[in-house]
């Protein structure tokens, strides 16, 4: 979890409120009081939840999840990204809880190399779920290669967002072809470097006159 947002959540959680974490066995929130996983009970110390607060059984399965309407201040989850159906998950979030906060991987560290099931976005507040099937990464244009990748702080390798009352999700259906246009053309503008920089690092290796007729051409480039 980013550090900012359980900073954040420890503003607005109090001591006396209900907290559940689903997916807890992902990355374990100490400060839940329950947790729902599809993985078996793992200690932790230093954990407010229990073996008897830990409820295991598939988050996506259709049943609703074993808690009443409402019955957390706060939810966590940090691995919808891995579910099978998140629109599912989102929906049951929002029926035992009152607010929340989820992170999912951010697009560029999915195309990394991650092993989702899904790319997620957030985009007006709404959570945006795409499916990520083996034709789009076969796609070399999506790939975000070691040398890109190296350039990610933790910050842009995931997203968070913080919900009140109901979290919006969606599944995004679209055509492969278009999906992987729109993501080569998201990585370009997030990685390749634009003239003025190539131009900068040109002149800067060059120096002296052959640098000053690098930045001539680009005036000259600028001014068609």
């Amino acid at each position: 979890m980013l550090e900012a947002a359980a900073d954040r959540i420890a503003t607005v959680v109090d001591d006396a409120d209900a907290v559940l974490q689903v997916g807890a066995a992902v990355s374990p929130f100490e400060r839940a009081d329950w947790v729902l996983d599809d993985e078996p009970y793992e200690p932790n110390g230093s954990a407010r939840y229990s073996r008897t607060s830990w409820v295991t059984r598939d988050v996506c399965g259709r049943e609703p999840w074993p808690f009443a309407d409402g019955r957390f201040a706060f939810a966590v989850c940090t691995s919808l990204a891995l579910a099978r159906d998140p629109i599912g998950v989102c929906a049951e979030l929002s029926r035992v809880a009152r607010a929340g906060y989820v992170e999912v991987p951010t697009i560029e560290a999915e195309l990394a190399g991650g092993s989702a099931r899904w790319l997620c976005d957030v985009s007006d507040a709404e959570l945006v779920f795409v499916h990520k099937d083996a034709a789009l990464l076969s796609d070399p244009r999506v790939r975000v290669p070691a040398r890109w990748s190296t350039r990610l702080e933790a910050s842009d390798r995931v997203t968070g967002l913080f919900w009140d009352a109901r979290l919006p999700a969606r599944e995004r259906l679209v055509d492969t072809p278009t999906l992987a246009g729109e993501l080569a053309e998201r990585l370009r503008q997030r990685f390749e470097p634009t003239t003025a920089e190539v131009a900068l690092v040109e002149a800067r290796r060059l120096g002296g006159m052959a640098g000053s007729e690098v930045w001539r051409r680009l005036d000259q480039f600028r001014s068609r």
